[in-house]
């Protein structure tokens, strides 16, 4: 979800690699004793979970999308996506909510090789992964090298007009790699919370920014920090595929 239109709906740092498409390897390391666990869950055909969208700079509301897993097979889910009533795109995922094709945070829409790792299931407080994929965008061609670094965070009660749900915060830093000229690579923090009794995110929030060497503007002669949008979903009801899910009123 990363992601929840084409404005929305992801150069500081940057892991040195020469591997494109590849992993950044680090040692698995165990979950620590006693902890929780979340595995992925399957999905069905007809599920869906819709979100009310607010823009946290001005609060003001920017729409209800909604997300129903039109078709699936082993290898990917098919994502309808619904804003305020009007089919609007479709996204496709590889098991485990990992996006094969679908905007990056305030970008364009890209096709990923291998899957974006939004999730690296089972998750659990402390695990992190880091991560390269080659992001293309289906229209022009262009392919970029994205860097994700992800962790995952504590557990917490997060209450949505959905309900009030357990769940689990995981963070990713995305550098985009689309640097041009003088403008230097989109910098993406995306913050989910994954409620494992809904079978994803509760709250889905994405901001993003990049540096414009052209323009003065941070203070003391430095470049301009160029702002995106800063989205907020909040979970309002979701279905299991056969019946809907919503809090009492």
């Amino acid at each position: 979800m990363q992601h929840l239109r084409r404005r929305l709906i992801c150069s500081t740092g940057v892991i040195a690699c020469g591997l494109i498409a590849a992993c950044v390897t680090a040692p698995e390391l165990s979950p620590p004793q006693g902890a929780a666990t979340v595995p992925a869950r399957d999905l069905k055909a007809g599920q869906y979970w819709e979100y009310a969208v607010h823009d946290a700079y001005t609060g003001l509301p920017r729409g209800v999308y909604r997300y129903t897993v039109a078709r699936l097979d082993a290898t990917q889910a098919v994502v309808d996506v619904i804003q305020d009533g009007v089919h609007v795109d479709a996204y496709v995922y590889a098991p485990g909510w990992n996006p094969i094709e679908q905007p990056l945070t305030n970008l364009q829409r890209f096709r990923y090789k291998p899957p974006f790792p939004a999730y690296e299931f089972p998750l659990y407080p402390g695990k992190t992964w880091r991560r390269i994929v080659r992001a293309t965008d289906p229209i022009t061609g262009k392919s970029y090298s994205v860097h994700v670094h992800a962790r995952v965070g504590g557990w917490r009660r997060i209450h949505v007009p959905a309900g009030e749900f357990d769940a689990l915060q995981v963070v990713r830093y995305v550098y985009a790699g689309n640097a041009e000229f003088f403008r230097l690579q989109e910098e993406i923090t995306q913050t989910d919370w994954y409620a494992p009794s809904v079978g994803y995110v509760v709250v889905n929030e994405g901001n993003s920014s990049h540096i414009d060497t052209s323009r003065s503007g941070g203070g003391r002669g430095r470049p301009l920090r160029v702002r995106g949008d800063w989205l907020i979903a909040e979970l309002v009801r979701y279905s299991g595929g056969s019946a809907e899910l919503r809090a009492p009123q």
